[in-house]
């Protein structure tokens, strides 16, 4: 009997962490429709974990050292 509730305890943790997870994302994807945002950086954190959790991401043009040195002074 303890066995059983012990599984269904931890059935009950698993479903609660996955509804969390759903929730959170589709706060972020909202958050996303309503500020156009899915083209820039992200705005925050929630947005920024939603987005990873999707895959979805915004490449950004990495800074090197060369980049650097090949720009002119004027």
């Amino acid at each position: 009997m303890a066995v059983l509730i012990a599984l269904a305890a931890v059935g009950l943790g698993a479903a609660g962490v996955s509804a969390g997870l759903v929730g959170m994302v589709s706060v972020a994807i909202r958050r996303e429709e309503k500020n156009l945002t899915l083209t820039s950086v992200a705005t925050g954190k929630m947005v920024r974990l939603g987005r990873r959790l999707n895959g979805v991401y915004v490449r950004v043009p990495r800074r090197t050292a060369a980049a650097d040195r090949q720009t002119t002074h004027v």
